[in-house]
């Protein structure tokens, strides 16, 4: 069955096809009268940083009004998201983020200043991206059916790392762990994982296309699946991991929201006007350089999508048992 980003897939290319012949709302003539705030709660060069900068450039342009990127990292995303929540709810100040933020955080934290649900209105779904599940080329393990026979006959033995407690890569492997009946051990480590890999200082790492693509073309670590239920245009011959774990599916979407409160209108002159922009050519290309596959979305399928993925990734770290304070 397919999740609802994937379903969104099938329907993305006719919706951005249009996109550029929408009428323009009544609001266009009223919004942006002034520059446009986007706070994107990670560091400069990360996924969310690299894809707005290519999309803000295009929305300035249709606006006729700069569009700011404003880094503002910290606590898992926390402190930006905590930002817009308590903007003015004009449309002048939006959130740039990944799924974890809104869907896993709440999930992890006991406070947070911001509310999933009641804090933002969704804008749109903006581009999706998987994990390569790597292995170090000499662990003996070809694919996930032999990686899961290996830590079934030695508990506990696996290592695999991630960017820490709570952090993607450990809530999509222990989502995969849960699934297979298995058990691994985590290692959090702030250093690069690929050279963890090719260390031996780790067995397994789950990384977001943007670098994992690239580390399984080099061909010096071992790909072994890719999260998503599709394969990899860039590495085709990679096979998914649902392919052996029927049902398996994670990935790490980017969504854009407003303030909660921001006036419909504005909204969705906004979803519009990125929908335009996904829809150009050369926003395109350059997206799928880096391993990104624009998507686009109404408010609406984003808010559902929001919720899904609140309550999925709510169990698996609720059966992980994971919490960072």
């Amino acid at each position: 069955m397919k999740t609802p980003v994937a379903r969104l897939f099938g329907r993305a290319a006719l919706a951005l096809a249009l996109a550029a012949s929408w009428p323009a709302h009544g609001s266009e003539k009223s919004f942006p009268t002034r520059p446009v705030k986007v706070i994107i709660p990670f560091a400069a060069g990360t996924s969310p940083d690299v894809v707005m900068r290519i999309v803000g450039q295009k929305l300035g342009d249709i606006w006729g009004q700069p569009l700011i990127v404003e880094n503002r990292p910290g606590a898992g995303g926390a402190i930006g998201a905590t930002a817009v929540a308590q903007a003015q709810p004009d449309g002048y100040t939006l959130l740039y983020t990944v799924n974890s933020v809104l869907c896993a955080n709440p999930h992890l934290y006991g406070k947070l200043g911001y509310d999933a649900f009641k804090s933002f209105a969704p804008v749109s779904l903006m581009v999706n991206l998987g994990y390569v599940l790597l292995a170090r080329s000499d662990l003996g393990v070809n694919n996930i059916a032999e990686m899961v026979a290996y830590a079934k006959k030695n508990p506990g033995k696996l290592t695999y790392g991630s960017a820490g407690n709570g952090s993607g890569n450990h809530i999509v492997m222990e989502l995969l762990t849960s699934m297979t009946g298995t058990r691994m051990l985590h290692v959090p480590m702030n250093t690069n994982k690929v050279l963890a890999l090719l260390s031996g200082q780790i067995d397994l790492a789950m990384e977001p296309y943007t670098n994992g693509v690239a580390a399984a073309r080099d061909g010096k670590v071992r790909p072994l699946a890719v999260t998503l239920a599709k394969r990899s245009e860039n590495i085709p011959d990679v096979p998914t991991v649902g392919e052996t774990v029927p049902g398996y599916v994670a990935d790490a979407w980017h969504g854009l929201f407003a303030t909660a409160g921001t006036p419909p209108e504005v909204v969705d002159k906004i979803s519009a006007d990125v929908a335009r922009v996904l829809a150009m050519p050369d926003v395109r290309e350059r997206l799928a350089t880096a391993s990104l596959e624009p998507v686009g979305s109404t408010p609406a399928e984003l808010r559902d999508i929001v919720r899904r993925d609140y309550d999925k990734w709510g169990a698996v770290i609720r059966n992980a048992n994971i919490r960072l304070d």
